[in-house]
């Protein structure tokens, strides 16, 4: 097995100072660890399909471990018919869109980066500078139910909580606390050297996007979802009321540009450029979508904010719209 050292920063007393620019080194201290972590190759359970569901005849039988790994794998993939606006409980109806986690884990958090969620388990508690604080897996999960799926809290003693998190500690298996897998998160894509352009990103999306996503960026709806179950979404939507909200992470330039460059278009990954991933990722969130209240109060220490975070205040002099479209280079120290 492929094992890479990895040794954190000790943590060091901060300075109280006025911030003009993200600060690589304050965020590297307020997320160190001391642990010594190691990197491990990309590994799935035997009973793990490429579909992104479980082979059930590969589980022990009579396992309520098993049958909470293979309930949290169908949450997964099919969450609004769980805990979304498809559940027939409407207590139960905690995301607000017809959306899955599938959608942006893909395949069951099962697809090297494409913010998959094998040996995440082993990665939590750790510090999110979101909120400045440490946060826990089901912290986690809570926040992409707020901000992806445009919903609210899931309790955390809750059956379905509980299975997600099972679910992700299967996925995990032989993986130690500290340690990160390859193809964990998101490629890492270089700055451009200029502002990302939304008009030419329509003209990108229009050319390699809109067969699955729609013009309108609606979407295809499964047509064949109730009956045999399955993903509300084909493809989901990328803007509208059922899409992400501007407070998801998939609203960062950035972010999103990285998970299209690797993974989009579908039927032929990476065939895009660099600046076509930017264009288009700058157009699509540029599209109406729902808002998420309290915006302002993401990243309260101004010296970790992300640069591509476009919403005031900020803790330098560049713009909303720089923060949206970038450059993004000039604002790092």
């Amino acid at each position: 097995m492929k094992r890479v050292a990895i040794t954190a920063l000790a943590l060091l007393p901060l300075a109280t100072m006025v911030a003009n620019g993200f600060e690589k080194a304050v965020d590297k201290q307020k997320g160190a660890t001391g642990i010594e972590g190691e990197t491990y190759e990309w590994t799935l359970p035997e009973a793990m399909q490429p579909s992104g569901y479980i082979d059930e005849s590969k589980m022990p039988e009579g396992s309520r471990y098993s049958e909470m790994v293979i309930l949290g794998n169908k949450i997964i993939n099919e969450t609004t018919r769980y805990i979304g606006p498809q559940a027939e409980d409407e207590a139960m109806r905690y995301a607000g869109s017809n959306l899955s986690c599938g959608s942006c884990h893909a395949y069951g958090g099962t697809r090297q980066y494409q913010s998959a969620y094998v040996g995440v388990y082993s990665r939590f508690p750790q510090f999110r500078g979101r909120g400045d604080s440490i946060s826990t897996l089901e912290d986690r999960i809570n926040g992409c139910m707020q901000r992806s799926l445009n919903g609210k809290p899931l309790p955390n003693n809750s059956v379905e909580m509980k299975a997600m998190v099972t679910y992700m500690q299967w996925l995990s298996q032989g993986i130690p606390v500290g340690a990160k897998v390859e193809g964990q998160g998101l490629v890492d894509i270089p700055y451009l050297d200029r502002a990302a352009d939304p008009e030419h990103g329509e003209e990108v999306y229009m050319e390699n996007c809109v067969a699955c996503h729609q013009q309108d960026g609606s979407g295809i709806v499964n047509p064949v979802a109730d009956t045999f179950g399955g993903a509300y979404y084909i493809y989901p939507p990328l803007w509208g009321d059922d899409s992400y909200n501007d407070g998801a992470g998939m609203y960062r330039l950035m972010k999103a540009a990285a998970y299209i460059y690797h993974n989009m278009p579908q039927d032929k990954p990476g065939t895009l450029s660099i600046e076509e991933a930017y264009d288009v990722a700058s157009y699509i969130n540029s599209k109406p979508r729902p808002k998420k209240a309290g915006m302002e109060n993401d990243f309260p220490d101004r010296r970790i904010k992300p640069v591509d975070s476009p919403f005031a205040p900020f803790g330098d002099e560049f713009s909303e719209e720089e923060h949206r479209l970038g450059p993004f280079e000039q604002m790092i120290k």
